[in-house]
Formats: C-alpha cells, sequence, structure tokens
C-alpha cells in the first residue's frame, strides 16, 4: 500500500502502453524487497545480540549474589564535594601499639602519610598481598581515618589529649616508617576516589579473618580476603564492593591523585659504617625511642623501648646495640643492650630496657650499633631527651651525686 503513493509507481489500465515501465517497475520492485528482506535479517541479528547482552548481563549480576565485575564498577565515578583532611591528630601509646598503653604524646601526620604508614602495617607483609588487595586496603584506611578525623573520637583518653585516633589496633596500627613505593602507589592510585554510604563516609572497618571468600556482615572487610579476591582477578573495587554493600566509589574534591613517586623522606639514605655489615642487610631504627610517661624523679627508674627492622636484601647479624643517655657532667648511663640481633629481610623486633634514675637534670639518649670493635649512631642515633627532677612538680637542680653509687644498665629485652 505503500509503494503505491508513491510517484512513478502507478500501474496503468492496459499492458502493454506500459510495457517497458512495467518492467522496470518489477525490477525496481524486487530490488527493494530485497533490501527489505536485509534490513528484516540484520534487524533480527541485532535483536538477537540485544537479548544475547541482556541475558549474560543478568546472569553475571546474578551470579551468586556477588557485585558486577571490576569493569563495571569502574564505569562511572559521581564528584562530591568532600574533600580529604589535611592532616590527623594520632596519640602515641606506651608501650608502643599497646592498645591498653600510657598516652604519651600526639603527632600531628599529613594525612597521606598516615593512609600509607597503616597501609604498611594493616596489609602486611608486603610479599603477601597483590597490588589489588593493597588498593582495596588503601580505600578502607582512608575511609576509616576519615571518620574519625571528622567525628568525635570514641575513646576517652584519646579525646582528652586532643587526638583523633592512637597507634594501636583501638583505631587503626600506626607506626612512623613504611614499606616503600607498591605502599605509596596505592594509596596514591586510589586517592582521587573514597567510598561513601548514603553519600557520607563511614566507617570502613576490617580484620585479619581467613584466606577465602567468605562474606562479612557488611560493614568489615577481611585482609587476607581481599588477598584471595584479588588472586581470583577481581580488582580493588569489585573487592571494597563485595564487603561493603551499597556503598558508592566518588570522586573526591582536592583528592587528585600526585605522582607516584614516594616522598625523598621516606626514601632510605645511602648506609655506610659498621651497621651495615655485607650482604646489604641494612638495619634501621623505625620510629623513635619511647620512654614510660613522667614525670621523671630521682631515684625512679625510666622504662624505655624502640624498634629495629632489617630494610636490607639480605639477612644480617649485628654485634651490640645499646641505648645510651648522657647527662650533667657528661655523665653517661646504658640503658641496656642487644647482643648479636639477627633479622631477616623486612623483619622486626620490639626492645625494651631500663635504668635507675641517679642524678637530677636534663639528658640525651641515642641508639648506637657496633660490630665488635667500632661503634657508631644507629640510624642517626633516634635522639631523645629527657629532665630528671628531686622530686615530683620540681624542676633539675644540676649535676648530683649518684644514689647508691654508679647506676648500672639492664640487658634489653626481645619481643619478637
Amino acid at each position: 500500500m505503500a509503494d503505491a503513493a508513491k510517484p512513478g509507481r502507478v500501474h496503468h489500465g492496459t499492458e502493454r502502453s506500459d510495457g517497458l515501465r512495467g518492467t522496470a517497475a518489477v525490477r525496481a520492485d524486487r530490488r527493494q524487497s530485497r533490501r527489505r528482506a536485509l534490513a528484516r535479517a540484520l534487524l533480527v541479528g541485532l535483536l538477537a545480540l540485544g537479548a544475547t547482552a541482556v541475558v549474560a548481563a543478568s546472569a553475571a549480576a546474578a551470579g551468586a549474589g556477588q557485585p558486577s565485575t571490576g569493569a563495571t564498577a569502574a564505569a562511572a565515578v559521581p564528584s562530591t564535594t568532600l574533600t580529604p583532611p589535611a592532616t590527623i591528630k594520632v596519640a602515641r601509646r606506651f608501650p608502643a601499639n599497646d592498645p591498653s598503653g600510657v598516652i604519651v604524646g600526639v603527632d600531628t601526620v599529613d594525612f597521606r602519610t598516615y593512609c600509607v604508614r597503616v597501609l604498611s602495617h594493616e596489609w602486611a607483609p608486603p610479599s603477601a598481598f597483590s597490588d589489588e588487595a593493597l588498593q582495596a586496603g588503601a580505600l578502607a584506611v582512608k575511609d576509616y581515618a576519615w571518620y574519625w578525623a571528622t567525628h568525635p573520637t570514641k575513646l576517652p583518653d584519646v579525646a582528652a589529649w586532643g587526638a583523633d585516633v592512637d597507634d594501636t589496633t583501638n583505631y587503626q596500627e600506626y607506626m612512623s616508617w613504611d614499606y616503600g613505593q607498591r605502599y605509596w602507589d596505592a594509596v596514591n592510585s586510589t586517592w582521587g576516589t573514597t567510598m561513601t554510604r548514603d553519600g557520607q563516609i563511614f566507617q570502613a572497618s576490617y580484620y585479619a579473618g581467613t584466606y577465602s571468600g567468605a562474606p562479612t556482615d557488611g560493614d568489615h572487610m577481611t585482609q587476607w580476603g581481599s588477598q584471595y579476591w584479588a588472586a581470583q582477578g577481581r580488582d580493588h573495587q569489585w573487592i571494597v564492593n563485595y564487603y561493603y554493600p551499597g556503598t558508592e566509589l566518588v570522586a573526591v574534591a582536592g583528592g587528585a591523585v600526585s605522582g607516584g613517586a614516594v616522598p625523598a623522606s621516606a626514601s632510605a639514605a645511602p648506609w655506610t659504617g659498621p651497621d651495615a655489615p655485607k650482604g646489604a642487610a641494612k638495619l634501621d631504627v623505625i620510629g623513635p625511642v619511647q620512654l614510660s610517661p613522667g614525670p621523671y624523679v630521682r631515684g625512679a627508674t625510666l622504662k624505655a623501648n624502640f624498634t629495629l627492622r632489617n630494610d636490607g636484601a639480605q639477612t644480617g647479624t649485628w654485634a651490640i646495640v645499646t641505648l645510651v643517655a648522657r647527662g650533667p657532667g657528661d655523665q653517661e648511663r646504658d640503658l641496656g643492650s642487644a647482643i648479636h640481633i639477627t633479622l631477616k629481610p623486612g623483619a622486626y623486633r620490639l626492645f625494651s630496657g631500663a635504668v635507675k634514675l641517679d642524678l637530677t637534670g636534663r639528658w640525651h639518649g641515642w641508639l648506637i650499633v657496633g660490630d665488635g670493635t667500632t661503634l657508631a649512631l644507629l640510624d642517626g642515633g633516634a635522639p631523645f631527651q629527657f629532665v630528671v627532677s628531686a622530686r615530683a612538680g620540681s624542676a633539675g637542680a644540676g649535676p648530683q651525686t649518684p644514689v647508691g653509687g654508679q647506676a648500672q644498665g639492664r640487658r634489653l629485652s626481645i619481643k619478637q
């Protein structure tokens, strides 16, 4: 019917008078019929492909209740006005990283640096975790820290010190060092996005768990589970969607990804001297020497601890490491010594020592390491200082005669 309305396709009353044009019209009809047939075939093919795609997408979304694949998760990242904190205040406990320890100070830490250092200790050792697992961890670490940096903190003693978090598993384990490039890359590559739930930053909690794909309660990721899924080929976006259902990855304001290089302050300086034995082992002190809370009163006992780590590529053995303090009149006191320390690459140990305070005045301390014949400052000496008074609440009154003669240090204890 439609063809009859087209110009040039009018049928005349006699076949003869219209013979030639009739033949041309028949040929045109055949060409048009072939075109229509081809169009119908193409349409059927496209519909079939569309149906297949819909079925495949439905099957993927329905598979075992899992979220969609990483490729789908990465399709769209909405932007927000959320801006990461510039810094975070970390309460430091003594003994180090002891959830029940006494707070002895507060460090104000660059927020990105904090995330790298936490990731280094929560997703460790480096050899156990792939890049996708580290990136999933980086998102969780950042969200958790961001939440507490912008909400009233949960522990009274942390709040009393004006801090946001402490350095223990009460919040997230933090130390003043990191594992280097891979951890900076994981944080930097995810810095431009964050997770939100109902449009808000939330506590992206996590725990060790097991190496399996077992789901959690929807509010926790497992560290070993993140590696399990990464080993199955899932990317970090899929992993966080799996453990934190109902969340959305959004682009953050001021969250542009910085260059991937580790800051100069985090890079290791050239290593020479007796603390760099053969085999490229490298002994470092991790973070500051931590002293027991004051006041420091003459006759009391001062306790101290510190952590040593082998940052080299080979197992190393060091003859002796000594914690020394020098006070009034250049008097020196040995807070303790550790001998024949053997550490594998990346391994670390916590050392603790104590000394009776016998002189009032200002003291300065540092760590020295020896190879049996030569002594040197360890990693810059990790300097520390304290003031000893005659009694609680009073100021030191200069050099004094030792109580009970020369003070004796104690051998350092070692915690694996």
